[in-house]
């Protein structure tokens, strides 16, 4: 298999809210045209879209995914730029769904993307790890890339890395309330809930976390209370072994 690289974002859109640093009038509508100027900006191959409010923003250079599951708290989508689909068998690739969860897009050189929205909150650690296994028995194809909010804290990388699925951390965080602001009354701390686990064969790099402000009539403030996360997804053409048990 040849080397193929692809460009991502992940960014869970905390339902198109308004942030509480916003000005006075900012709309559903502003929210909407923000994030289309921030992502055509520098367009990335996949764009993964977790807590959205059955509403997905338009981006005349991509298409979006047959399917629009429903997580815990909002809806995913996944939109593919026109060129990267031009390449794929009957112009498509394959989609399932994790009820709950998941949206798994696998293109034809066998590579398996998985925009997920796992369960929330430090007591759900079994239940977050059950959703990887289903989405990883969901997925037609070794080569997987997991990647969105995964609501993950640090002690569940060992058993995703003992059955055979690495976890990246970006170098910043990607929920950060301290510096964020989006609500005025929520707790303040700092993790990195939006971040990746790949299979063997699959490597993520070039990590950027986007946490630039909007700036617009003397404010400043975020389109959302996560980050955007943004790297690139390369299959290096090794030997691929289909992750193992989670426990």
């Amino acid at each position: 298999m040849s080397r193929v690289e692809r460009s991502f974002l992940s960014w869970n859109l905390a339902m198109m809210e308004r942030s509480d640093e916003a000005p006075i009038g900012w709309s559903l509508e502003d929210t909407e045209q923000a994030v289309r100027e921030r992502i055509l900006a520098d367009p990335p191959a996949l764009v993964l879209f977790q807590e959205l409010p059955r509403l997905v923003p338009y981006l005349e250079t991509h298409a979006m995914v047959r399917g629009n599951p429903q997580t815990h708290q909002g809806n995913l989508a996944t939109l593919i730029r026109h060129d990267l689909l031009a390449e794929e068998p009957l112009g498509r690739p394959s989609v399932r769904m994790v009820p709950g969860c998941a949206l798994l897009v696998t293109f034809a050189d066998g590579l398996t993307v998985a925009n997920v929205h796992l369960a929330p909150g430090p007591g759900a650690v079994g239940e977050r790890l059950e959703q990887v296994a289903q989405i990883v028995e969901a997925s037609p194809t070794p080569t997987i890339l997991i990647v969105g909010d995964t609501n993950t804290r640090v002690a569940e990388e060992r058993p995703l890395a003992e059955a055979g699925l690495l976890g990246g951390r970006p170098r910043q965080a990607t929920w950060d309330s301290k510096r964020n602001g989006f609500r005025s009354d929520g707790p303040r701390f700092t993790a990195h809930f939006t971040r990746w686990f790949a299979s063997p064969g699959v490597q993520v790099d070039r990590v950027i976390v986007d946490r630039q402000p909007v700036e617009i009539d003397g404010a400043r403030f975020h389109l959302s209370d996560h980050f955007g996360l943004r790297g690139t997804v390369t299959l290096d053409g090794s030997v691929y072994v289909r992750p193992g048990e989670f426990s």
